[in-house]
């Protein structure tokens, strides 16, 4: 049984349960029957007897009888004196009197009859015994033709229930073949885009395949950040790599000195902690995208986190010729991480001040506001602007637009703010117009939105 299909075992039971339920019914249809037989021979002989016991005269020792009786349908009658003398009609079999007693007993000819004893009292005349029988062959023989019948139909009802369940089994297990199959492709082929989705009725195998197809898009986006990663790594890695290789060879040679050995180390070490710092960054943007990143949302006023981070770029601002402007604005208060929404500001800011002065002054403004049900925080600047092409790469890990690839930095900012505000259940747009500057919003639910 454990080596056969579920199919098969859905038929096996099907066919089972059929057997079983055409027994019980037989069983129940038997009973019912003979009760039904029963009371069919109880009721005729009890109304016969009545009828009887009217059409019989006993006067003087002269038996009168109707002629009547002797049509009665099905019953036969025979007429005893006390001591069993038979008086009338025939005596088919011997058994003793008792009155008012059903019972079946079987003739000298075999035949199987049913019998009820009456006892005729005619006051000072001596009573009688009258006996009443009817034959249980005509009823038998009806039910025998309809018992045939039954059991002739009876073989063809548990087959085609049977194939019932077949059928039923068969389309049961087709989403599992479906299930079964994909896995398979996707075992061989470690092709994780492939999904199940299947049609049809919204049941318990559709939300099985559902929950396969969610697990697969998770698999699938967490193997494509451990790619991502990877990737990102061995190609930000590269070039500090080779400059620690070279600067390695370099303290190694004979032809440095101990000051240049010095200095060697000195860049070795400062490569060694960019590139600890790159990791890090990385690690923290896959765990943001991945979703592992705790957040502690607290309902924070927006407007003094734009001072906070305003007063740690300050002197940055300063170098660069540009002013740091908090815009007034009515209070917005909303739930969020603080650290990590300064953290998202600070980058935006960072942004402004190395990529949107001109080098003639200019200003970076800074803003919060409430739009619907969303807290909104806007950084603009008047710089030269971001080109169409790029706006909708700027979010990506190590991009950096053509403008500001003069510029020191990983390329990991803005990948930071959009990972923070989509934690917050949000996200960042950018709208920038070339020569005109730029402008980027954070928004997220101001009563949390915390995925």
């Amino acid at each position: 049984m454990k080596r056969l299909t579920i199919k098969v075992r859905i038929t096996l039971w099907c066919l089972l349960m059929t057997a079983l339920a055409a027994g019980a019914a037989l069983n129940l249809l038997f009973a019912g029957e003979q009760q039904m037989t029963l009371g069919y021979y109880q009721e005729t002989l009890q109304s016969t007897a009545q009828i009887a016991a009217g059409a019989i005269q006993y006067d003087d020792g002269k038996l009168e009888i109707d002629r009547d009786l002797d049509d009665l349908p099905n019953v036969r009658l025979a007429i005893y004196t006390e001591g069993g003398e038979l008086v009338y009609g025939q005596q088919r079999f011997e058994l003793p009197f008792e009155a008012n007693v059903y019972r079946e007993t079987t003739g000298r000819t075999g035949v199987q009859w049913y019998v009820h004893d009456t006892w005729l009292d005619f006051g000072d005349d001596p009573g009688l015994w009258l006996r009443l029988f009817i034959s249980t062959d005509s009823m038998s023989n009806l039910f025998s033709h309809r018992w045939n019948l039954i059991l002739l139909i009876m073989p063809v009802l548990v087959i085609l229930a049977t194939l019932g369940g077949y059928l039923i089994a068969r389309n049961a297990v087709k989403p599992v073949i479906k299930i079964t199959k994909t896995a398979e492709s996707i075992a061989d082929g470690k092709d994780l885009n492939k999904r199940i989705a299947l049609p049809g009725a919204r049941d318990e195998l559709y939300h099985l395949a559902q929950v396969f197809d969610d697990m697969l898009a998770r698999l699938d986006r967490a193997f494509e950040r451990e790619r991502r990663f990877t990737s990102d790594a061995s190609h930000e890695l590269r070039t500090p790599i080779a400059g620690i290789l070279s600067q390695s060879e370099f303290a190694l040679s004979d032809a440095a000195d101990d000051e240049d050995r010095k200095a060697a180390l000195l860049t070795i070490r400062s490569r060694a902690a960019d590139m600890s710092a790159l990791i890090g960054k990385l690690l923290t943007l896959s765990r943001m995208e991945a979703g592992h990143m705790p957040i502690r949302p607290e309902l924070m006023d927006l407007n003094m986190m734009l001072e906070i981070a305003a007063m740690q770029l300050e002197d940055a601002a300063h170098e660069n010729n540009l002013e740091l402007i908090v815009e007034d604005s009515p209070a917005v208060e909303a739930y969020c991480d603080q650290t990590m929404m300064i953290q998202a500001v600070m980058n935006l800011v960072s942004n402004a001040i190395k990529y949107g002065h001109t080098g003639n002054g200019g200003a970076v403004r800074l803003s919060a506001y409430m739009e619907d049900e969303n807290a909104c925080i806007r950084v603009s600047d008047d710089g030269p602007g971001i080109p169409a092409e790029s706006l909708d790469r700027i979010f990506d890990r190590f991009y950096q637009a053509d403008a500001s690839r003069h510029q020191d930095g990983a390329g990991l900012g803005l990948a930071f703010v959009r990972q923070i505000a989509r934690l917050h259940g949000g996200d960042v747009t950018a709208e920038s117009t070339p020569g005109a500057g730029s402008r980027f919003t954070i928004y997220f639910p101001a009563k949390g939105g915390i995925s």
